[in-house]
C-alpha cells in the first residue's frame, strides 16, 4: 500500500506551488485535482489546467508506487491548518487517501488518476540554458505589452525566437511593441508562441529561482522549464504571430536624448489632465527642448518642458501617455532615446545606443 511521509513546511510549499494553476472553474473534475505520483523513490505533485502545468518534487519519505489525484482546494485547505514542525502521513486505499497529522486525521476520496492530462515536453527537441534572473528580466520587459485579451490569441501571449546563440521575447497588442534580447545557449533554431498566462506563471517561477539556471525543452507542442525541484510545462499556442518587423522603422529623421526619470515625470504631470480629456498627449520637438502638453475641455491645460540633445527634424505628434510612461519604466539607463520617422509613424524608444530592449509605439491623430 503506497505511504508518504513528510514535513508539513516542505508539503505546504509545494502544494501551495502546484495549486496556483489548478483552474477555478472546469467541467472535468480531473482538472481541479492535484495528481500525486510515487515512482522509483520519489514523489510528484503535478497539476494543469491544459495550457500550463507544473509539477514539484516533495522531498520526503515514500513506500511503493503508484498515484492518485485530490482535490486541490480541499487538500490545500487542510494542510494549511496543519501545525508546522510536524510531519503528515499520507496512506492511499482503493477509493480514498488518509492523511495523518499527530492526533488529526482527515479521509480524502481520491479522482480517477488516469484522466490526469500528460503535459511534458519530450526530449530530443530544442534546449535552452538561460539564467532564471536574466530570464525574468526578459519577461517583465515584454509582458505588459502583450494583449490581455483571451480573444486576441495571436496578441495575447509572448513570441519566443530562438537562434543558436540569442533568445528574443516580443510581445505587442497592436498599439505598441515591445522586444528584449539576450545571448543565450541553444542548440536549434526555432520559434513559438505561448500564452500571456503561463507567462505570468513563468515569471513568479523565474523571479523565485533567480540564482539558478534554466533548462528549457521544446519539442514542438509543448515547452518545459525545468528548475529545482520545480517543472513547469506551456503548451504552444497555435496560432501564428503577426510579423512584427514590418512595424520597425528602417531609419529616423529624428532622434532626441533625454534623461529617463525626466520625461516620466512629466509625463505623470501631463496624464493628470490627459485622462480627463482625450486620453492624449502632444510631444513637439524643437531645437533642445522637448515639449508635452495635455488638454481637457472641462479640466484645463498642461504643458512641460525637458532639455533634450536632438539631432535631426523638428517634431510634432500625439501618443497615448500611458504607453509612453509604461515602456520608460522598464529601462533602466539614465538616458534614454526617442527615435521619430514622423507625425504617423511608430515612435521607437530605447536605452542609449539600443542594449537589449526596444519599444515601439504607435502615434495617434493629432488633435
Amino acid at each position: 500500500m503506497p505511504r508518504i511521509s513528510v514535513d508539513v513546511s516542505q508539503l505546504s510549499e509545494k502544494v501551495s506551488i502546484v495549486s496556483k494553476i489548478v483552474p477555478s472553474k472546469t467541467i472535468k473534475p480531473i482538472l481541479s485535482c492535484i495528481l500525486f505520483k510515487l515512482s522509483n523513490g520519489e514523489v510528484f505533485l503535478s497539476a494543469t489546467d491544459l495550457e500550463s502545468g507544473i509539477k514539484a518534487r516533495l522531498r520526503c519519505e515514500s513506500e511503493g508506487e503508484g498515484k492518485f489525484a485530490v482535490d486541490a482546494k480541499v487538500l490545500n485547505e487542510i494542510v494549511r491548518t496543519l501545525p508546522d514542525e510536524t510531519t503528515a502521513e499520507f496512506t492511499l486505499s482503493e477509493e480514498s487517501v488518509t492523511v495523518t497529522c499527530g492526533r488529526s486525521k482527515f479521509k480524502i476520496p481520491t479522482v480517477d488518476p488516469s484522466e490526469f492530462p500528460d503535459l511534458e515536453a519530450s526530449a530530443g527537441g530544442t534546449e535552452i540554458q538561460i539564467d532564471a534572473s536574466t530570464l525574468a528580466s526578459m519577461l517583465e520587459k515584454v509582458i505588459f505589452c502583450a494583449a490581455t485579451d483571451e480573444f486576441m490569441k495571436n496578441l495575447n501571449g509572448v513570441f519566443w525566437e530562438v537562434g543558436r546563440e540569442l533568445l528574443r521575447l516580443v510581445a505587442s497588442d497592436g498599439f505598441r511593441l515591445a522586444i528584449a534580447e539576450e545571448r543565450v545557449i541553444s542548440n536549434n533554431e526555432t520559434s513559438f508562441l505561448l500564452s500571456l498566462k503561463s507567462m505570468r506563471e513563468l515569471l513568479s517561477m523565474a523571479s523565485k529561482n533567480e540564482e539558478q539556471t534554466l533548462k528549457i525543452l521544446y519539442d514542438g507542442r509543448c515547452v518545459s522549464i525545468l528548475a529545482n525541484d520545480i517543472e513547469m510545462t506551456a503548451r504552444v499556442v497555435e496560432i501564428e504571430f503577426p510579423d512584427y518587423k514590418k512595424v520597425l522603422p528602417k531609419a529616423f529623421k529624428t532622434k532626441v536624448v533625454v534623461s529617463t526619470d525626466e520625461l516620466v515625470e512629466a509625463l505623470k504631470r501631463a496624464l493628470v489632465i490627459a485622462k480627463r480629456g482625450t486620453e492624449s498627449i502632444r510631444v513637439d520637438v524643437t531645437e533642445d527642448i522637448l515639449r508635452i502638453s495635455s488638454r481637457s475641455p472641462d479640466y484645463g491645460e498642461a504643458q512641460e518642458e525637458i532639455d533634450v540633445r536632438k539631432d535631426g527634424e523638428d517634431i510634432l505628434a500625439a501618443f497615448n501617455p500611458k504607453f509612453l510612461i509604461e515602456a520608460l519604466r522598464h529601462i533602466d539607463s539614465e538616458e534614454v532615446e526617442l527615435n521619430f520617422v514622423d507625425s504617423t509613424s511608430p515612435l521607437q524608444i530605447n536605452p542609449v545606443d539600443v542594449s537589449g530592449y526596444l519599444y515601439i509605439v504607435m502615434p495617434i491623430r493629432i488633435v
